[in-house]
Parts: C-alpha cells; structure tokens; sequence
C-alpha cells in the first residue's frame, strides 16, 4: 500500500509513464497514490461495476454506497441491441449444450469447431470477399493479419488516430511505420513521396469509422491513391459494421468499394455483441495470415457460446434492415437535439452512431464524469494522454434500443450539466495557472 500522497488534479495518466528510480515498481506505488485520490474525488470513471444486461439500461453497484442504481446506459457500442435480442441468447446457450463451453486449445493445433467454419463462410459472403478468419478479440485480428504480412523491408501508413491495435501489429511486424494527419489525403501523398523507393512493399490502413469520434475515413481517395502508389489498402471496419451502408456492410459498401479493398477487417464486440474479430480477404491472404499470424495460432479458439451468438447476429444484421434504421433515427434526433442546446458535437453532420461532445479542458471532463453519473447517464469521458490536453470529450454511443424518452432524459439531464460546467457553446478551457501545474 503507497503512502505517498498526490493531488491528482495536478497530474495524468501520461506522468507515470517514466520513472527515473531503478526499482521497476516504483512508479506503480506513485501512480496508486495518483489513483486512490482520484478515486476519493468521485471523478475517476472507468470500470464500472455492471450488475445486469446492459442494452440501453443496465444496473450499476456505486462504489460509495455499494447499492445498484439503474442508469442509462451510453457508452456501449451494442449498435442494434443484439445483446439480449432473444435468437441471440438461445443460440449461445444451445451450443453450450452441443460443444461445452469450450476447447481448451488453439484452433491451429487443436482442431476448429464446425461453428466457426459456417460463421467464417458467412462473413465472407457478407463481406463480398473470398475467405475470412475469426479471431479470439479484435485486437487480435489487427495485430495478428499486420504482422504476419508485413516485414521489416515493407512499410504501413496509417492515419493518426488509428486504434492501438494498428499500431501494435506494425510494431510487431517490425516493419517502417508512417502516420499521416488524421483523413488528410494531401498528407497522405507526401508520406508516400518521401518513402518512395526506400521500401520493399506498401500496405495503408485506416479505420473505416473512426472509433473515437465517429467520423468516416475518405476511403475513395484513399483507394485511388493506393492503386496510383501500387500500394494495397486494409480498412478496419469494427465501428461501421452493422451501421454503415445500405445492407450495413460497412463503409466499403457506403462509397461502393467492393473488391477495391484488399482486407476487410470487423469485430464482433459491436453491433455483433460478442467478443472477436475477424478479417476477410482473398483466399491466399487468409491462408497465409492463418499460418504465420501468431495472435492467431496461440491464442485459444472462441467459445461455442460466442460464435453461436455473432451467427444469430449477423443474420439479423442481414433480414431486420429496419433496426439500422432506428438506429439512424435516433442518431440523428440526438445529434440535432444536443446542437439545438448549444454543444459542440463532432461529427456534423453525424456520420456513425457515435457522437463526441467537445469539452475542452482536462478538469472539467473530471467534473463531468462525475456529474452524468450522479444524474444516472453512463457516459465515456475522455481526456489526455487519449487525447491532447484540454481536448477532452464526451463519447457517446448510441443504440437502436434506446427509446425517445431515454433520449430525451439524456438531452435535459446533459443540458443541466453542460450549463453548470459552461460547456454550451464551445467547451471549457483551463487557465494557464492550471495547465502549468499539469506540464509541470
């Protein structure tokens, strides 16, 4: 137990990144001082203790009182509401029955599940694409298929604010890495120039919808651009499936991309309502990725209970256009509802069924997180080192279960608290006192 003591306003997450002690631990015990004084302020929001389902409405246990409260729930991204769709739950459950709860061992060595080769067929007609392989998480699946395509003579160029699993699978891949501004096209051509001819082969990634705020990649440009550099291209789809696209087939079916995109990547911890991911591709890509990507072979095979569930899922996804349409309505009210109060919400107009409210300084994100829950929203309250400093938001994601009502009680439970904080009209700043404190 630490006995330091710590203001945590003064400090982030970003300060107990580097310790300049040779006790590898030390900077565990500053950081738990950090912690447990944040935690005594009521600002700290993550890890929320959930007691029940969690589609729309969940129970909570509160640290303070240890009772569950009821709460809206938005932060989730159960796009559609299959989590509790009934089809859904009688399918994991049923396969429970027929294969136990699981392998006990990695598909590549222990054998694969009939299951998952009917989930995996599903996905690529799905996708309009070859072949597809699951993966144990999405992380995986990013870091796995990275890695194993590409070498240290290659290089991957990603957007800026690429999830950390596409960082992560070019770190392990070993290969040259180079970022250009977020969806900045003009950015992108010039990491291209400058790495003309000092690299073997050239893969660029991007997001399809960004998973912070919500906002769409200009994929056209970014395909045109790969062919014209003899580049492949890899978009990660896990925000936009289910959500985006006439048949919800992502944003590679929003601007008519089919087979113009080499790897299609999704997860099943969104609209799918499980836990994995999966990629599809030609035949060859998967057949290699399978052999070489090490997330893949040493990881433990997914559950029965889970494949089952992402199968009743996507066959929803594929007969019930009308949920995605809810959705859609409900995105669009809550975005229009939300401006007409005075916030700044990002994107706009919306292009996902996220939806990011600025913020602005560090210390109001603390004050906020601590206000919705005690107005009984859970929200995703985001700050530095996530983002710049004083660049905080809120996260929003929205549901095709929610109702009009819910809606409506976020909206005026969000207004009163925007105007306490004076965040209407443009988002809170820190006084450079402040933020000296917090460099410092």
């Amino acid at each position: 137990m630490s006995t330091t003591k710590l203001d945590s306003d003064a400090y982030t997450l970003a300060d107990f990144l580097e310790s300049d002690s040779q006790d590898l631990f030390e900077k565990t015990e500053s950081f738990t001082a950090f912690l447990d004084d944040w935690k005594s302020k009521g600002t700290y929001s993550y890890h929320r203790l959930i007691t029940s389902a969690s589609s729309g409405r969940a129970m909570l246990r509160d640290p303070e009182t240890g009772r569950d409260r009821e709460m809206a729930v938005m932060s989730s991204n159960n796009y559609l509401g299959l989590n509790t769709r009934r089809e859904v739950v009688e399918a994991a459950v049923a396969a429970v029955h027929k294969y136990g709860t699981g392998m006990c061992g990695s598909r590549f060595l222990s054998g694969t599940y009939d299951l998952v080769e009917e989930l995996e067929r599903e996905l690529a007609e799905f996708e309009r694409l070859e072949a597809a392989m699951v993966f144990t998480s999405g992380y995986q699946a990013n870091v796995g298929a990275l890695s194993a395509l590409l070498r240290p003579k290659d290089v991957a160029f990603i957007d800026r604010l690429s999830h950390a699993s596409i960082v992560d699978g070019c770190r392990l891949a070993g290969c040259a890495c180079r970022t250009f501004k977020h969806n900045d096209m003009d950015d992108l051509e010039r990491v291209l120039a400058n790495s003309e001819g000092k690299h073997r082969a050239k893969l660029i990634v991007s997001e399809g919808v960004f998973s912070m705020d919500g906002d769409m990649a200009p994929l056209p440009d970014i395909v045109e651009i790969a062919r014209r550099r003899q580049a492949r291209v890899m978009v990660d789809e896990a925000h936009a499936t289910g959500v985006i696209g006439p048949n919800g087939r992502g944003a590679v079916e929003h601007f008519g991309l089919d087979g113009e995109v080499d790897i299609v990547l999704g997860t099943f911890s969104k609209t799918l309502s499980a836990t994995g991911g999966f990629i599809a591709a030609s035949r060859a890509v998967v057949n290699y990725v399978r052999h070489y990507g090490r997330s893949y072979m040493f990881s433990a095979s997914p559950t029965p209970a889970v494949i089952a569930a992402v199968l009743a899922g996507l066959r929803i996804v594929k007969r019930e256009p009308q949920l995605r349409e809810r959705l859609w309505s409900n995105v669009r009210y809550f975005h229009r509802e939300l401006k007409r109060l005075g916030f700044e919400v990002f994107p706009d107009p919306p292009e996902s069924a996220i939806v990011t409210i600025v913020v602005g300084a560090d210390t109001a994100v603390r004050a906020l997180s601590k206000r919705v829950y005690e107005e009984g929203l859970f929200i995703s309250t985001v700050a530095y080192p996530a983002v710049p400093r004083n660049e905080g938001k809120l996260r929003l994601s929205l549901s095709a279960n929610h109702t009009r009502e819910q809606l409506d009680r976020a909206v005026e439970t969000l207004g009163l608290i925007g105007g306490e904080c004076g965040i209407l009209g443009g988002g809170a700043h820190e006084s450079p006192s402040y933020s000296a404190v917090a460099v410092g």
